[in-house]
């Protein structure tokens, strides 16, 4: 039995809770009314163990509903649980008199039953007092933190003022600088004397898919933990090791044995910056004081570890010359330094290694004198210095707990605790009621198992889910280069070659299997290759963007992409004999990867130590290492320190998946390309400004077709499951690619699914949307891919948007289907009209009326971007547009007006800007959508997906109880691939409108949405302000009358 089907069954057990009237922790007198039904809706879709699916426009106060609606259930759970066992005390206590009067005086001999009540009685009175103490002792621990940070902050205040000028002041925040002692120059032959350190263990087949190391192998960018620092996490399970320790009373571990479950509510977003804006809202509540709270992220945002930092980061070639953080480096760094073997100097401080008794290592007299003169805030808590490394954490542990932090805040605090934040948030989880932390920590299997995050029984918040299918699909689809089959053979090779004679028969055979799995996925990859060289072929157009012209074509030839079901792929590539199920269980248990990875770079460092003497002697060049029977691979396609075995692992479990759940596409992977040039947009996966193929590799692709196979597991162990965003249609997807196993088949489809949806608040008058069909000069807006190249439309776009910028005050978003269009439509605008000099182009126009910003395509850059957007538009006074205009715009441009007002900035659908951006007030008066968004329709993998949504209808439908075809105007595939397009569109159309008092036009500059179907597709806030406009004249006439009524009889108040 499915745990949906013991829906009545939970409920029989536990008494429903009445849904409240109102939500005293709401941090506003008056909630607005669509925020009430919000809450309750939520209180009982939690309540009654439902899925939820839940849309609320952006700007309507949906993360504060989520907070008091689910917190506020589980604050009234806790009650009623306490209130219940109480009175089940009672009654136990009633019932034990009651026997005990009709006993007595008949007892004979044997175990009375008033006596069996008693011990039954007393056991859970004590539980209950157990469970009860160590609750207490949790918060006096951490109520004792709050006041000595107080206090602490208090002294330091009066100490300022008596400090004279010049001395050393500790200040409101701690950045402790440890000395680190000086590197020693390395010995390479006391460094590499003994390579046995990169020996495997022995290893039982028996015992496959149940070694200790099984979370500790898995890589991923956020789960990766080592085995000494998992070993070190384990302490905190391990009830003997707690039992035995000594000299750590006042911090000891016992509190954390058989610790009570704690009722959980995990918040997942898709950005850090979502979940810092989430904490925000928390804080505003009265729920800040009495909530444990988690925040956890990556290395990126907690590694307080300033030498990784550094070498994991470089410099961005755009203007602004900013420093960008590659997380895949951090976490090699991070995870090489925990290597046993690592030199004491070459370790984190903040994460000191640990002796098999816990202990950890002591500092010299120098660094123990440097961290107590310069650590004195973190000393008025605790000598850093004879803490070992459980203590550090449990300190870190009672300082997250005191106090509603975000991941900037975490990080902070582990500065000042001199303990790493990132194992340290780890460790907190346990104690808390809420964890926010980004979609992948969770959704991702392996990731969730290595972080070990109890889902059974807790509630699942996804915010932002309105892309969640696209999330789980790439999330847990595969990529695995040839380059990648290659050079893992050569390692093996030449791994198996050193340690042949040292190895057990186990690991040896392992090996072998590797390779052969290793050389079939060559051997197959290199067939496709030849046989397509040999003809089977298929022209593939590449184009390349020369200032501004139309692209000129130049045919290359690649091969035909194949695309196989999993067995199929078996049986071709000769691998249907070999057990991957144990192959996998080698590589994840073994350690063989790591193993692997780390002798290849001692055999790289000692190379290049050799080649560099040698160069010094005789100035000879390079010797090569990799294989000679191959080309070098390209350094740029090769992992920095990453196990290549592990990716070569993910790819053999996708293989285990159910035959129809997958397809393994062979294909030519090409970088450094915008697929744009031979589909009808590509937003959603494209971000470069050119269209030009620089690089083409052979390429094994696992793609996931089926995301309930991933995602049903939490489901089923779940309370329950709510979805939230603040553009969720269409919910069909949803409903069928997430849930199909939930559809009843009775009158009332998905009977577990809550559904809530409501309007906007803002009034009816305060938004406009528009759908313009023609430019002024009469030309239809036709923007498919068949027309939207031509020269005459890109022209009508352009004059267009020249009248619509005058008559829109302010700032003005404008976003294009890809950067390739948007850039090559930005160059047209700068052709001349018949190449006079003394003419102005479509660009001039635009520039005379507003300054014009790019969105970059540095992510780092899009702070700097955004700040001068922002001063450009507050530089002028609001209300700037001139609606008098208006009547010489209809039929071509209107009058340049002197110098530009407000803004526009250019932005691509699915780019930096269209998610997570809030362009409230004057930074978003206007949104316009130039086209529609659709994917590369000739992806291999969209078709596959197109095609298995298909079958899955087909299927449906032969097995439908009517026995009839129900009629579909779209197939299922081509209905998933329009819905790809429109939840992009409004998701970005939701960029503005941010409060109550806020207004804005919203441009459809494209005839193709005025379909009746592509019209249902929109949000249904905006629904009831659609104007279709067949000309342009009507269009300048809504506009300009709506924001005259702005300007002169309407005060827009500000966001509460």
């Amino acid at each position: 039995m499915t745990s949906w089907d013991n829906d009545s069954t939970h409920q029989e057990e536990e008494d429903l809770l009445n849904i409240p009237s109102s939500f005293p922790a709401f941090p506003y007198p008056t909630p607005y009314d669509i925020q009430t039904r919000f809450m309750q809706e939520l209180f009982e879709c939690i309540d009654r163990r439902k899925v939820g699916i839940f849309e609320s426009p952006t700007g309507t106060g949906k993360s504060l509903s989520m907070i008091c609606g689910a917190v506020g259930w589980l604050m009234e759970r806790d009650r009623a649980e306490r209130e219940r066992s109480e009175q089940t005390l009672k009654d136990a206590k009633k019932s034990e008199a009651t026997c005990y009067s009709t006993t007595t005086s008949g007892y004979s001999g044997g175990m009375p039953d008033w006596a069996l009540q008693h011990h039954a009685v007393s056991n859970a009175n004590r539980e209950k007092q157990e469970r009860k103490m160590k609750a207490q002792e949790l918060e006096q621990r951490i109520q004792a933190v709050r006041d000595r940070e107080r206090r602490i902050r208090e002294e330091m205040e009066r100490k300022k003022k008596r400090q004279a000028a010049g001395m050393h002041s500790i200040g409101g925040h701690f950045a402790p600088s440890l000395k680190v002692t000086k590197k020693k120059k390395e010995d390479p032959e006391e460094d590499f004397a003994n390579d046995t350190e990169y020996l495997l263990d022995e290893y039982d087949s028996d015992e496959d898919g149940r070694g200790s190391r099984k979370p500790t192998e898995r890589n991923s960018n956020n789960g990766n933990i080592s085995k000494e620092v998992l070993d070190l996490l384990k302490r905190f399970d391990d009830k003997e090791d707690a039992l035995r320790r000594a000299g750590a009373s006042s911090f000891s571990t016992e509190d954390d044995i058989q610790e009570p479950n704690v009722l959980k509510i995990y918040y997942c977003s898709r950005t850090h910056s979502q979940l810092s804006q989430f904490i925000e809202e928390l804080r505003k509540t009265s729920y800040g004081d009495h909530l444990h709270v988690i925040s956890l992220g990556s290395r990126k945002n907690l590694c307080i570890n300033e030498e990784f930092r550094k070498k994991a980061s470089h410099k961005t070639k755009s203007a602004g010359a900013s420093t960008t953080v590659n997380i895949n480096k951090l976490n090699d760094a991070c995870l090489d330094a925990q290597k046993s073997g690592t030199p004491t100097d070459q370790r984190c401080q903040f994460l000191p290694a640990f002796s098999s008794s816990g202990a950890r290592p002591k500092l010299s007299g120098s660094e123990s004198s440097s961290v107590a003169s310069e650590a004195t805030f973190v000393g008025k808590f605790r000598d850093s210095t004879t803490m070992t490394g459980d203590e550090k954490l449990l300190e870190f542990r009672d300082h997250a707990l005191a106090h509603i932090r975000d991941i900037e805040e975490l990080a902070a605090l582990g500065t000042e605790l001199e303990t790493c934040p990132y194992y340290g948030s780890r460790k907190t989880v346990r104690h808390c009621q809420l964890v926010t932390l980004p979609y992948n920590l969770l959704l991702h299997t392996s990731t969730r198992e290595s972080l070990k995050l109890v889902v059974k029984d807790n509630i699942l918040l996804l915010d932002e889910a309105h892309n969640l299918i696209n999330s789980l699909l790439q999330m847990h689809s595969v990529i695995l280069p040839l380059d990648h089959l290659i050079l893992a053979q050569d390692q093996l090779k030449v791994y198996l070659s050193r340690f042949e004679l040292q190895l057990s028969s186990i690991n040896e055979g392992y090996i072998r299997v590797l390779l052969r799995i290793l050389k079939a996925l060559e051997d197959f990859v290199t067939r496709w290759t030849d046989e397509s060289g040999e003809g089977s072929s298929a022209p593939t157009t590449h184009y390349q963007q020369s200032s501004g012209t139309p692209q000129a074509a130049e045919k290359t030839f690649r091969p035909v992409d194949r695309v196989m079901k999993v067995n199929e792929f078996l049986h071709d590539a000769k691998m249907d004999h070999i057990n991957l199920f144990k192959a996998h269980s080698y590589l994840e248990n073994s350690g063989v990867a790591r193993k692997l990875q780390g002798f290849h770079e001692s055999l790289q460092r000692k190379e290049a130590q050799r080649i560099h003497k040698e160069q010094q002697h005789r100035g000879i060049g390079k010797v090569k290492i990799h294989s000679e029977r191959r080309p070098p691979i390209p350094s740029s396609k090769l992992p920095s320190t990453t196990p290549v075995l592990l990716t070569v692992d993910s790819f053999l479990i996708s293989l285990l998946n159910p035959d129809n759940d997958g397809r393994v596409i062979l294909t030519m992977e090409e970088t450094n390309r915008d697929n744009d040039e031979d589909h009808d947009g590509d937003a959603l996966l494209s971000h470069d400004q050119t269209a030009v193929s620089t690089l083409r590799r052979p390429v094994l692709k696992f793609i996931l077709l089926n995301p309930s196979r991933v995602f049903q597991p939490l489901v089923e162990e779940a309370r329950s499951v709510v979805l939230a965003g603040g553009t969720m249609e269409p919910v069909s997807d949803l409903l069928s690619h997430l849930f199909p196993y939930l559809k009843d088949e009775g009158p009332t489809e998905y009977s577990r699914i809550h559904r809530f949806s409501c309007g906007h608040v803002i009034p009816k008058e305060n938004l406009i949307t528009l759908i313009i069909q023609k430019s002024p000069t009469g030309l239809p807006l036709d923007l498919s891919f068949a027309q939207r190249n031509r020269d005459e439309v890109m022209d009508g776009i352009g004059h267009a948007l020249v009248n619509l910028l005058n008559l829109i005050p302010d700032g003005v978003v404008v976003f294009f289907v890809s950067y390739s269009y948007m850039a090559q439509i930005m160059t047209r605008w700068q052709h001349k009209p018949n190449n006079s000099v003394n003419s102005m182009s479509i660009m001039d126009r635009i520039q005379a009326r507003k300054a014009v910003f790019v969105e970059p395509k540095e992510s780092s850059d899009a702070d700097r971007m955004l700040r001068e957007y922002h001063n450009s538009i507050h530089s002028e006074p609001e209300h700037g547009a001139n609606p008098a205009m208006a009547s010489s715009a209809v039929g071509g441009d209107s009058i340049a007006r002197p110098g530009p007002k407000g803004a526009v900035l250019f932005s691509v659908v699915g780019g930096k800007m269209s998610e997570g951006i809030n362009f409230s007030d004057r930074l978003g008066r206007g949104v316009i959508m130039v086209g529609m968004p659709f994917p590369n329709k000739r992806s291999a993998e969209l078709q596959e997906r197109m095609r298995y949504m298909d079958q899955l209808q087909r299927h449906e439908q032969d097995h439908s109880f009517s026995g009839t075809a129900p009629t579909m105007r779209l197939t299922a595939g081509s209905e998933y691939y329009e819905n790809l397009c429109m939840r992009a569109v409004n998701q970005s159309i939701g960029r503005a409108i941010r409060h109550r008092g806020d207004y804005a036009a919203i441009v459809l500059l494209d005839k193709r949405y005025d379909t009746p179907r592509i019209r249902k597709k929109l949000p249904g806030w905006i629904g009831s302000s659609i104007e279709v406009c067949g000309q342009f004249g009507p269009a300048v006439k809504h506009l300009a009358g709506f924001f005259r009524a702005k300007r002169t009889g309407v005060t827009v108040s500000t966001m509460r």
